[in-house]
C-alpha cells in the first residue's frame, strides 16, 4: 500500500473488493484464521462461549452509546464493511454498494429476500425506516447529519448527502447502523426492544440475565456478502453465550480452565502468562483511539498557558508505556494511529516539540514565579501548585497509568491528587466543566466523528474552543481528499496544542485471547471482528 492515499470517491460497483476509499495505518493485520490441516472442522456446534468485562447497556444499537462486538454485529449487521485494512468498501448487509464520482450518492442495494429475525423482509424501505427511527431515537443521532434524503428505487437506498466525507462510511461499516425492525420495535416499546431487539445479523437474542450473560441463538437462515470469508451464510454455533466477567483474573482463569473459548479485554499483567500457554493464542490490535489529558483552562492556575505547557513537558509517555507493561503507543497527535487520516509528520513533529522534557518544565514554572516550598512542591502568594488529576476506574490502564503520571508531576514540584471515578460519572464532570485535569478518551475510527465535540465552540464536551479550530473542523470533516484530510487533522493538533487546552497521551494496544482449538477468527487492523469462519478444531 503506497503512502498516497488520494480518496477518488469514483462510482463503485461493490460485489467484491473494491478501490481505497480510507487507509488505516498501525499495526498489519492481525487474524487468526489459519485452519490446522490435522484436525477435523466442526460446522455445527451447541456453544460459543465468550467473555467480556462489562455488561450491555442493551441490545438495541440506537439506543446505546457502546456497542460490543461480539453482542450487537452478531444481531444487527451493518450494510457495509471497511475490510480488513480499513481501506475498501465492501458489501456486507447490502448486496451491492456504489458510490458516485462526487461523492455525494451512496446507493445501497438489498436484496429483498432476506430477513428480519422475525421474518419481515429486509429491504431498501425496511432500511430507511430504521434509519428514520435512528435520528428520532439515537444519541448519536448526528451521524447522519450529512445525508439530505434517503430515495428508494426498487431494491436499493440511495442516501444524497450534504456533503462528502469519510464519516459516512465509517457509521455504515458500525453495528449502530444495522438495520432494526422497526414495526416489531413499536409493538413490543422501546424498552423491551432494548432488551430483546429484532435484527437483521446472524444470531437473536434468547436470553439476557442481568449481571450474569446474555445468549444469542443461531438465525438459521441468515446471509451476507463479505467478500473475504469462506462462510457467508448461517454460522456454525448453534448459540453464542457471552459472559459479562469484569474481573480480568476471573476472565483468565476460566479460559485456561476451558470454561470459555474466546474473551477480550487481556489483562496486561496476564499476557505472558497466556502467551506461554500452549492452549492460548493472543490476537493483539490497536484501538481506534486517543488517551488525553483535557485541563480546566478556566481554573487557577491552569489558566496560565506557562503551567499548562508544564504540566504537558513534565509528561514521560515512555515511562507510563513501561508502567503498564507495554499496552499503550504513545501518541502527540489528536488522529490516532488507528483512526484514517493520521497524519505521521504531524505526530512526528509534535513529539519533537512536546516530549518529555524536566528542565524546560522547570523553567517555565520558575518564570511564571512558582517557588519550592519546604514540602518540596510549588507555591505561589501563598497558594501550592496542586490539582485534582480524575480518571475512570474502570479502566484498568488508567488506574496503573495514574500514579506514574502523579510521581511525573512531583519531579517538578507539582502536587497532583489522583481521583478515581465510575466512567459515566466521570462523563459527567466533563460535561459540567467540573474539574481541573482529566484522563479522557476518544475512539472512533473517524476523528471527525468525535473531536468536533471537544473541540467545537458549543459541542457537548467543550471546554475550550477557537474561531480558528471551528472553521477548520467545518472544512476536514467534508475534505473528501484523504492525504488532504490527514494534513489538515495536523494542522488542527498543532493549534490545539499551541494553546495545550488538551494534549494526547497514547492509544491503546488491545488484545483478544481464545483457546488454540478455536480457528477462523478475522479481525481488522482496528479489531473489527467476523465470526463467519469462526469453528473449534476437534482433537
Amino acid at each position: 500500500m503506497t503512502s498516497r492515499r488520494r480518496a477518488a470517491w469514483t462510482k463503485l460497483v461493490l460485489v467484491a473488493v473494491v478501490a481505497t476509499m480510507v487507509v488505516m495505518v498501525g499495526c498489519g493485520r492481525v487474524a487468526d484464521d489459519d485452519i490446522d490441516p490435522d484436525g477435523p472442522i466442526v460446522t455445527d456446534i451447541p456453544e460459543l462461549v465468550i467473555a467480556v468485562p462489562s455488561e450491555i447497556q442493551g441490545t438495541d444499537p440506537q439506543q446505546v452509546t457502546t456497542t460490543f462486538a461480539f453482542v450487537h454485529d452478531l444481531i444487527n449487521t451493518p450494510p457495509i464493511s471497511l475490510g480488513l485494512e480499513n481501506d475498501q468498501i465492501m458489501p456486507r448487509g447490502a448486496k451491492e454498494v456504489e458510490v458516485s464520482e462526487d461523492g455525494l450518492e451512496i446507493r445501497l442495494t438489498f436484496d429483498p429476500n432476506r430477513t428480519f429475525h422475525n421474518g419481515e423482509a429486509m429491504t431498501a424501505e425496511a432500511f430507511k425506516r430504521s434509519v428514520d427511527r435512528y435520528l428520532e431515537l439515537s444519541p448519536y443521532a448526528f451521524d447522519f447529519d450529512p445525508v439530505e434524503e434517503i430515495v428508494i428505487e426498487g431494491d436499493t437506498a440511495i442516501l444524497q448527502l450534504v456533503e462528502p466525507g469519510p464519516g459516512m462510511f465509517v457509521v455504515l461499516g458500525s453495528s449502530y447502523a444495522g438495520s432494526v425492525e422497526v414495526g416489531a420495535a413499536e409493538e413490543m416499546g422501546e424498552d423491551e426492544f432494548h432488551r430483546n431487539t429484532i435484527g437483521c445479523g446472524p444470531y437473536r437474542v434468547e436470553e439476557w440475565v442481568d449481571g450474569s450473560h446474555i445468549t444469542l441463538v443461531r438465525n438459521d437462515d441468515y446471509y451476507d456478502y463479505l467478500p473475504f470469508v469462506e462462510n457467508r451464510e448461517a454460522f456454525a454455533f448453534e448459540r453464542i453465550t457471552v459472559r459479562f466477567i469484569p474481573e480480568g483474573f476471573t476472565r483468565v482463569s476460566e479460559l485456561r480452565a476451558g470454561n470459555i473459548d474466546l474473551m477480550s479485554g487481556v489483562p496486561s499483567e496476564s499476557l505472558n502468562m497466556l502467551r506461554e500457554d500452549p492452549n492460548i493464542d493472543i490476537h493483539e490490535y490497536m484501538n481506534s483511539n486517543v488517551r488525553y489529558a483535557r485541563l480546566n483552562t478556566e481554573r487557577f492556575p491552569l489558566d496560565d498557558h506557562a503551567v499548562r505547557l508544564a504540566v504537558a513537558l513534565a509528561v514521560d509517555r515512555d515511562e507510563i508505556m513501561q508502567g503498564v507493561d507495554g499496552v499503550i503507543q504513545p501518541t502527540y497527535s489528536l488522529v490516532g494511529p488507528a483512526m484514517i487520516r493520521h497524519h505521521p509528520g504531524t505526530e512526528e513533529r509534535m513529539k519533537q516539540e512536546f516530549s518529555h522534557n524536566l528542565d524546560r518544565a522547570r523553567q517555565l514554572l520558575e518564570d511564571a514565579g512558582w517557588e519550592e516550598g519546604s514540602d518540596g512542591f510549588l507555591h505561589k502568594d501563598g497558594e501550592k501548585l496542586t490539582f485534582e488529576f480524575a480518571f475512570s476506574g474502570d479502566n484498568p490502564i488508567d488506574t496503573r497509568a495514574a500514579p506514574v503520571i502523579q510521581s511525573q508531576m512531583e519531579r517538578v514540584g507539582i502536587d497532583l491528587q489522583l481521583r478515581e471515578y465510575e466512567g459515566r460519572y466521570l462523563r459527567e464532570l466533563a460535561e459540567e466543566n467540573n474539574f481541573d485535569i482529566l484522563l479522557a478518551n476518544w475512539s472512533w475510527l473517524d476523528p471527525g466523528g468525535v473531536w468536533p465535540a471537544s473541540l467545537r465552540t458549543g459541542g457537548r464536551l467543550t471546554t475550550w474552543s477557537h474561531p480558528d479550530v471551528d472553521a477548520m473542523l467545518d472544512e476536514v470533516v467534508v475534505e473528501p481528499d484523504e492525504d488532504e484530510g490527514a494534513r489538515m487533522w495536523g494542522e488542527i493538533t498543532e493549534r490545539v496544542w499551541e494553546d495545550v487546552a488538551l494534549f494526547p497521551l497514547w492509544s491503546d494496544r488491545l488484545f483478544l485471547a481464545s483457546r488454540d482449538n478455536v480457528v477462523g477468527l478475522h479481525m481488522s487492523v482496528s479489531g473489527a471482528t467476523y465470526l463467519n469462519d469462526l469453528t473449534i478444531l476437534q482433537d
